[in-house]
């Protein structure tokens, strides 16, 4: 974290990174308030269990560059060559040229478009809290191994409390 952590008398960390610290009595996060660098201590016991979630997708930005490639290509070929087409095949081949390098250039485009406006693959961790805006802490791709130890150093810390 950016921010120096004052720990409480009789407080261990269990579990830290750049973005959360868990203790074994409380959980320090930045918190979902629209104020950058707020992070909030909460006790372990005004948090609820954490929820997990996979979210955003893998981009297919070079699948989309190869089909709008090949589509332009194709496209052009059968501008260039149309007369040729027309008297071997006929006008519905060069339809059908047209049609298929069209519908690639469409694809591509889409393709393309789309990886670079969706969210890249990331695991998301929401920590409820009773009273309050809720800790989120993401991680990038799926299934991160730094957001399984989150959970776990998470449920150790709070089976803890007690003792």
């Amino acid at each position: 974290m950016q921010t120096a952590i004052q720990l409480l008398d009789d407080e261990e960390i269990r579990y830290q990174d750049d973005q959360i610290v868990v203790t074994n009595r409380r959980i320090i996060g930045l918190s979902g308030s629209d104020e950058l660098g707020r992070y909030d201590g909460l006790s372990l016991g005004d948090v609820g269990p954490p929820n997990k979630f996979n979210g955003g997708q893998h981009g297919r930005r070079a699948l989309g560059l190869r089909a709008l490639a090949i589509g332009i290509v194709i496209v052009i070929a059968q501008t260039v060559f149309t007369d040729t087409v027309r008297s071997m095949a006929g006008w519905w081949m060069d339809a059908a040229l047209f049609l298929v390098g069209s519908l690639a250039v469409v694809v591509g485009l889409y393709l393309v478009l789309n990886s670079l406006f969706r969210p890249a693959p990331n695991t998301t961790i929401i920590f409820p809290v009773i009273q309050g805006d809720d800790i989120i802490v993401s991680y990038p791709e799926w299934d991160n191994p730094d957001a399984e130890e989150l959970m776990r150093a998470f449920a150790r810390a709070k089976r803890g409390i007690g003792r």
